[in-house]
């Protein structure tokens, strides 16, 4: 299964909701990289679940966050390669479905809940990042993306001095700037606003549910 969008309907839905559409261009002029790892096979589903022209949609408030820390990191000789954005709710349950199917178990810290919540899934959306060098090559850091161990946790010492170094610098751009993070997941960042609601509140009935997704992207087999 994978989404489809509906492009006719692409740009109103974002004006609706407050989301602006990053072009390859915008990115390049930055020097922001782009790796959508849910329109690949590397991610931990192990297949793509976007499709293959997903584009790079962000809130317009938490985007000129993401300007004003790839600016920080560039002062440091780094640069930000984003990992995922904006992710509409039937995503999220195909991740819900597949952590619970290969673990025998709901864990809501690890794999948000649909029917509950998620960061990924609002207009206030959610961002994965990471650092990486100008060039777009990688810097040690403690966990790769989507690792489930305690690896990922934010306090997590058992890497090297070089890892903890990149990666506590990198939390100290990223949270001076308005940006929050989840502890458990030390690429996962959402905006400061969002902490009167935290993680955990109700999708269907949340002010931040996107209007009109479910006529922009639309589940279909495959």
């Amino acid at each position: 299964m994978e989404v489809i969008i509906n492009y006719d309907n692409l740009d109103s839905f974002c004006k609706k909701n407050n989301f602006l559409l990053i072009s390859k261009e915008e990115l390049k002029k930055e020097n922001i990289y782009l790796d959508l790892k849910y329109a690949t096979d590397d991610n931990f589903v192990g297949r793509r679940v976007y499709p293959k022209d997903m584009p790079l949609i962000v809130n317009e408030v938490v985007w000129s966050k993401i300007l004003k820390i790839n600016n920080c990191l560039k002062e440091k000789g780094l640069c930000l390669l984003i990992l995922d954005a904006y992710r509409p709710i039937e995503i999220q349950k195909i991740f819900w479905d597949y952590y619970v199917s290969e673990n025998g178990e709901e864990v809501e810290t690890m794999v948000a809940n649909p029917n509950k919540y998620g960061t990924h899934n609002i207009t206030m959306n959610a961002m994965d990042i990471m650092p990486v060098k100008l060039d777009g090559s990688f810097i040690e850091l403690p966990s790769e993306f989507d690792d489930f161990t305690g690896k990922a946790n934010i306090y997590y010492d058992g890497c090297s001095d070089e890892a903890k170094k990149n990666r506590d610098l990198f939390l100290e751009i990223v949270l001076s700037n308005g940006l929050v993070v989840n502890e458990d997941e030390w690429w996962h960042f959402y905006d400061e606003s969002l902490k009167e609601i935290g993680m955990i509140y109700n999708y269907k009935e949340s002010k931040y549910k996107p209007v009109d997704e479910e006529i922009t992207f639309t589940l279909v087999n495959e």
